[in-house]
């Protein structure tokens, strides 16, 4: 017994394998069982990617959920104190979990202010850009040029003074001094520098002075 093969497929299917030989008859075989099997997963493979059935799957999720909407949806509110008490746990839970102010202060990675940056030690020239302090090292990031125009690692760091609101001055490896000015006097910028090089100097014994 010998079998032969034809495709039939609407225009906006796209053809699929595997190829039918012309002219060719298959044999019964586990050869021939295969090949079919292929045959028939590629093409609804296929069928799946036309417009033609993507619009039928359309429709008949939209009438699935409308079925779900219309005979299976309760109007009737649901009360979680007393039939789902862990609700109300779980909410409770989360608001002891939340963090303590200023956690980001002690994270490893580096925290960035918009600063006003002086380098006496190379000519006093004043850049604006990011200071950036991680657990490891303070850099200075030119905005404009978006290069690091200074780097040093905070165990070189050595003092600093927070004379003025606007004002900070920070000290590093044989008493260079770095001078940094607030953007727009945002006073609370060099709070935070402050706790941030405090943290960072307890584990390298670094000492400040106001």
């Amino acid at each position: 017994v010998c079998f032969s093969v034809a495709v039939a497929r609407s225009k906006d299917v796209p053809s699929f394998g595997p190829p039918i030989p012309k002219g060719v008859t298959f044999p019964k075989s586990t050869v021939f069982r295969d090949f079919l099997l292929a045959k028939v997963i590629n093409a609804e493979n296929a069928a799946h990617k036309s417009d033609k059935f993507r619009a039928m799957a359309t429709r008949t999720r939209q009438e699935y959920l409308r079925d779900l909407a219309e005979r299976h949806v309760t109007s009737t509110p649901i009360d979680p104190s007393g039939k789902f008490p862990f609700i109300s746990l779980a909410s409770k839970r989360k608001e002891k979990s939340r963090p303590y102010s200023g956690a980001e202060l002690r994270s490893l990675g580096g925290i960035t202010w918009h600063v006003l940056a002086e380098d006496y030690s190379s000519g006093g020239a004043e850049v604006e850009g990011l200071l950036a302090i991680s657990n490891e090292f303070l850099v200075i990031i030119d905005r404009e040029a978006k290069s690091t125009v200074f780097n040093c690692s905070v165990r070189d760091v050595i003092g600093w003074t927070h004379s003025s609101p606007t004002t900070l001055k920070v000290f590093y490896e044989r008493g260079e001094c770095l001078s940094f000015h607030t953007v727009a006097n945002n006073y609370e910028d060099f709070r935070e520098v402050v706790k941030r090089l405090e943290v960072s100097g307890t584990r390298a014994g670094v000492t400040h002075t106001r």
